[in-house]
């Protein structure tokens, strides 16, 4: 019997070269980054659409990345947490991290446990989210069990998110980035552990 799900003992490498090409069929993109923090900070700078000086980030990121924050700002790049919805909304650059990645997919699970944390990945112009390699799962059954996980630790909103934000019901005619990021990067890089 064959299968059109990934192999499960497939290589982290090969996991992260079928999450980019699913991802990429949609609009996004995906990287691997080699090296630490700041080779990371580099790649978020790559990534920057207008080189504007502003990343907007929830409380609960930053308290998870102040070695990258410490990089993004002696390259010239600060970092603002988001207070309200109203922060960020139609900011150019966003940035979060997944609790896991799906490679069957090119799906990012994104847990946000406050409205300020889901407004960063849902209303800025490019979304950048950062994903720990190690936590790059084939495919949706073995993400199963990390909702389960969220969910048993109280209410929280989790959500899969698959590339920019596209949609068809504005007359029929293809529009991205009108309910969300219209530009969607995922950087993987073992410096988030």
């Amino acid at each position: 019997m064959t299968s059109s799900t990934p192999a499960f003992d497939a290589s982290v490498s090969d996991r992260i070269a079928m999450f980019s090409q699913k991802l990429g069929s949609v609009g996004g993109v995906a990287v691997e980054v080699a090296g630490e923090t700041d080779a990371l900070a580099a790649a978020i700078l790559e990534r920057n659409p207008s080189g504007n000086t502003v990343v907007w980030i929830a409380h609960e990121t930053a308290g998870r990345i102040p070695a990258l924050l410490d990089a993004l700002k002696r390259r010239g790049l600060e970092a603002r947490i988001a207070a309200s919805p109203a922060d960020v909304r139609d900011q150019a650059l966003g940035l979060t991290i997944a609790r896991a990645t799906i490679a069957e997919t090119g799906s990012s699970l994104l847990v946000e446990p406050t409205v300020e944390g889901r407004s960063v990945s849902m209303v800025t112009e490019t979304l950048i989210v950062l994903a720990d390699p190690s936590e790059l799962v084939p495919s949706l059954m073995e993400a199963a069990p990390i909702l389960r996980e969220v969910s048993a630790n109280g209410a929280s909103y989790a959500t899969f998110v698959t590339g920019p934000s596209r949609t068809a019901d504005i007359e029929r005619t293809l529009a991205v980035g009108v309910q969300g990021p219209g530009v969607f990067h995922v950087l993987f890089s073992a410096a988030l552990r």
